[in-house]
């Protein structure tokens, strides 16, 4: 008899586990489908069932997700900063409430940073400049807990290319380093690139303005101080002493090597668009990168 009980629980927790791994998948499937409300549905009645802290838990960070991809269009929508302000407060939230199931949730971290990082830009630097520490700290867990996360590199890159560097911890080089390290982490099993990673390098790019020559001595300082580091962080800061300038890239078959920064920043997004158009399934996201990228070409050509 104890037999026969055992085996139906254990039907009964592989089929639980099943069932809310699928509503998981459908979950991340809308949110590639870019139905963000009809995903926060879903996982908003799938919360109320969650029968374990895990469950609670990746639940809580996609409701993050969502709710900030919902925001975003709100904003494309002309809301008021003090409505975009209140949402992204309550998908803070959500991460938070992630987290307090799980403590070692790279996603909850990232998510949480994420809307840090757009709680700033509606704010204002000057406003915010006292959350960067708080979302870099959070950037950094996440990457802790899975090293192979490239968007938290990709955000830290946005980071440290945004805040000053004379009163807070903002520095370009180490944002080209992360940029190229979210790069090197992609994970699009259905496109061929992330795009917005280039972009951001371009940014990056543009503003640590090296020339050639000195892209080429710094590099070989750049890649004593990533082997002189034990933390895996801050080796990530110099990670652009390991790249292979001569290397085929995405946007350029003959290499970056004898580019100057904004040389290889213009390339990028002269690349750009063009792929992005090539896709048959665009989100609101692509077209914000294609605006994005044919504006900054217009303001430095």
């Amino acid at each position: 008899m104890k037999k026969i009980l055992l085996l139906l629980m254990i039907i009964m927790l592989t089929t639980s586990l099943f069932a809310g791994n699928a509503k998981m998948a459908e979950a991340d499937k809308l949110h590639e489908e870019a139905s963000y409300e009809a995903e926060f549905k879903l996982l908003e009645g799938e919360l109320t069932s969650a029968g374990n802290n895990n469950d609670k838990s990746e639940i809580l960070w996609r409701m993050s997700r969502a709710t900030l991809a919902i925001t975003d269009q709100l904003e494309r929508d002309g809301a008021s900063k003090d409505k975009l302000l209140s949402e992204f407060q309550i998908a803070w939230d959500y991460a938070t409430e992630a987290l307090s199931y799980n403590e070692d949730n790279y996603n909850a971290y990232y998510w949480r940073a994420a809307n840090i990082g757009r709680w700033g830009q509606t704010k204002g630097i000057l406003n915010s400049l006292f959350k960067a520490s708080e979302m870099r700290d959070d950037l950094e867990r996440a990457v802790n807990s899975n090293p192979n996360h490239g968007d938290s590199y990709k955000v830290l890159g946005m980071l440290y290319d945004s805040v000053p560097g004379i009163i807070s911890f903002g520095n370009k080089a180490y944002a080209v380093s992360l940029a190229r390290k979210s790069i090197d982490n992609q994970d699009e099993p259905d496109r061929p690139y992330d795009y917005s990673y280039y972009l951001e390098l371009a940014k990056h790019l543009w503003n640590r303005n090296w020339k050639e020559s000195k892209r080429i001595r710094e590099q070989k300082k750049q890649k004593g101080k990533f082997e002189s580091k034990s933390s895996q962080m801050k080796k990530n800061w110099f990670y652009d002493g390991l790249v292979d300038y001569s290397k085929a890239t995405a946007y350029s078959a003959s290499g970056v090597k004898n580019m100057s920064d904004r040389e290889e920043a213009v390339i990028i997004l002269d690349w750009l668009p063009v792929e992005i158009n090539k896709l048959s399934d665009k989100k609101p996201g692509d077209f914000d990168d294609i605006e994005e990228a044919k504006e900054l070409l217009a303001d430095w050509k």
